[in-house]
């Protein structure tokens, strides 16, 4: 793994591009709602039930690393948690995602809305270890 030597993040890549600055996850939950926090919280441990990360706090989000970036919580409103699971397949799953972005038909970029903690589904945690996976660079070969 390459670390930034300005901000100190790991990134798989030597040089890798990135938002580079020295930015903390209390920063991202700064001014948040106790049910925001709440829903955060809730999230990052059932992704510690798939398997051991980093967080890696950027300007405008929390990202989830493994060797790569696999997940991400981008926001946190007053009344619901925005965050993206980053696939190697589409999964057209209407009552999980609300979006999803195509990276050149490399990755696809899952984006799911909490709303509460009974929103981390079997569903949903299926495609978070589909993301860890991902975030292991499995689908390398």
């Amino acid at each position: 793994m390459w670390e930034c030597p300005k901000c100190k993040q790991h990134f798989y890549n030597k040089n890798q591009s990135h938002s580079c600055g020295l930015y903390t996850v209390e920063q991202f939950l700064d001014g948040k709602t106790p049910f925001a926090k709440s829903l955060f919280e809730k999230l990052l441990d059932a992704f510690k039930e798939v398997g051991p990360y980093e967080l890696h706090p950027v300007k405008t989000r929390v990202a989830l690393l493994v060797k790569m970036r696999f997940a991400s919580i981008n926001k946190l409103s007053a009344d619901y948690l925005d965050g993206h699971l980053v696939l190697t397949e589409l999964h057209r799953d209407d009552t999980i995602f609300y979006k999803i972005d195509n990276l050149n038909n490399r990755f696809f970029v899952h984006h799911f809305r909490l709303y509460q903690a009974a929103d981390i589904t079997d569903g949903l945690k299926r495609y978070m270890t589909l993301a860890y996976r991902v975030g292991l660079r499995e689908h390398v070969k």
